[in-house]
């Protein structure tokens, strides 16, 4: 008779640094752990950084695990990269989830890098940014400068992201980042542009397969449950960088008789938002960040519509969340979002420089609730139907497992 090789189940872990903020990327990697488990998958949770209330909560009686920084910083925390490393040993699978700090994924590529899965949401963007946008990234980041000096030393941080340095300090993390990613075992995208982005410019050879995210489960339930009455507001929400490009969505409001923006973020562009604002008579609420679920629930729910104007974003979850609250969307052209918002369908999708063709499409949706109301319909079946936390987990283990 025949034996039969016993079955056993893979040991996963999932590892991420959230980089001085809480946002998609780490509410995924929430998610995506959370939803692991429900599943019955034997998965350990690696994690350094903020985290919202609500997610503190939910996690509460989780075993989750932290992450050694500052190594590079502090050389007598070697001993924990070490036990860290060695740890990391016991599984079949670890996720890389979106980004870690370069040294270690650096690191973990050279020893572990067979068993590595990165889900990529980007590439590193402070050593590719030349070719994603042409802006020096240290405009770009809010928080460059801090987790620099968290991870490196205030010291060696400011040093390396001064003016003579920068140049050397890019082109050296371009040449880490190119060795780090070859080292993975396996490459998954977020999206199918980023999907092609990455393999141009990593010169993989293949293209990396792709898992669409899912929106935040506690966002989910509580868009369930919303009673927000629709207010007399167009939303965004986003760090206040350039790349973001608030800057367009208030030029495009200047062509729109009814114009109210609420903007949900912060960054070093809020003063010069402001200043615009002021300028073109575009009256703008700014209620910086929302950390707790049910404010930003609230602010979704009451909103006409979205708009997200990036000038590069691989993904973009913000569509997906707006569309669970039956809201429609405008969104950019320049990267993942157009997979997510059916254009004259679910939303509309735009050149984000283009101001006032985007004012034509705001005037749209802000002049007949009918229009407004049908497509924020069709986006929350859309959503539900294409990007929910099942689909999402299912299709990254199957990926993951392979």
């Amino acid at each position: 008779m025949e034996r039969k090789t016993p079955f056993f189940p893979m040991r996963l872990a999932i590892l991420q640094q959230s980089y001085g903020r809480f946002g998609g990327a780490e509410r995924l990697a929430l998610s995506h752990y959370v939803e692991m488990r429900r599943v019955g998958r034997d998965v350990t949770f690696y994690y350094t950084g903020t985290m919202s209330q609500g997610w503190k909560e939910r996690l509460e009686k989780e075993p989750i695990r932290n992450i050694p920084t500052a190594i590079v910083n502090r050389p007598k925390r070697m001993r924990l990269l070490f036990k860290f490393l060695e740890e990391l040993k016991q599984y079949d699978k670890i996720i890389v989830h979106h980004h870690i700090e370069p040294v270690l994924a650096f690191y973990l590529s050279k020893i572990l890098g067979d068993r590595i899965v990165w889900y990529s949401g980007s590439v590193f963007e402070l050593a590719w940014e030349e070719i994603i946008t042409g802006v020096d990234y240290r405009r770009i980041s809010p928080t460059v400068r801090r987790t620099g000096g968290e991870y490196y030393g205030g010291l060696m941080a400011k040093m390396l992201l001064s003016d003579p340095f920068y140049g050397l300090t890019a082109r050296v993390a371009k040449v880490v980042d190119v060795e780090t990613v070859r080292g993975y075992g396996r490459i998954i995208a977020n999206s199918f542009f980023l999907s092609k982005f990455l393999e141009r410019v990593y010169r993989l050879g293949e293209t990396p397969s792709v898992v669409y995210p899912a929106a935040d489960p506690l966002l989910e339930q509580l868009a369930s449950k919303s009673q927000a009455q629709e207010e007399d507001y167009m939303l965004v929400v986003g760090s206040l960088i350039p790349l973001k490009n608030v800057e367009s969505m208030i030029r495009a409001a200047a062509h729109v008789r009814s114009s109210k923006i609420m903007v949900i973020g912060d960054g070093q562009e809020k003063s010069n938002l402001k200043d615009l604002a002021s300028r073109l008579d575009v009256p703008m609420e700014l209620r910086g960040m929302m950390n707790r679920e049910e404010d930003l629930a609230q602010a979704y729910g009451g909103c006409k519509f979205l708009v997200h104007l990036s000038l590069y974003e691989p993904f973009g979850l913000t569509p997906v969340e707006a569309g669970l609250f039956s809201k429609p969307s405008i969104v950019t052209n320049h990267g993942g979002p157009p997979e997510v918002v059916v254009d004259g369908v679910t939303g509309y999708i735009v050149d984000p420089l283009d101001h006032r063709f985007i004012g034509s499409k705001m005037n749209a949706l802000l002049d007949d609730s009918t229009l407004r109301h049908d497509m924020g319909k069709r986006a929350r079946e859309n959503m539900v139907k294409k990007f929910t936390l099942e689909r999402s987990t299912s299709r990254l283990l199957e990926e993951v497992e392979k």
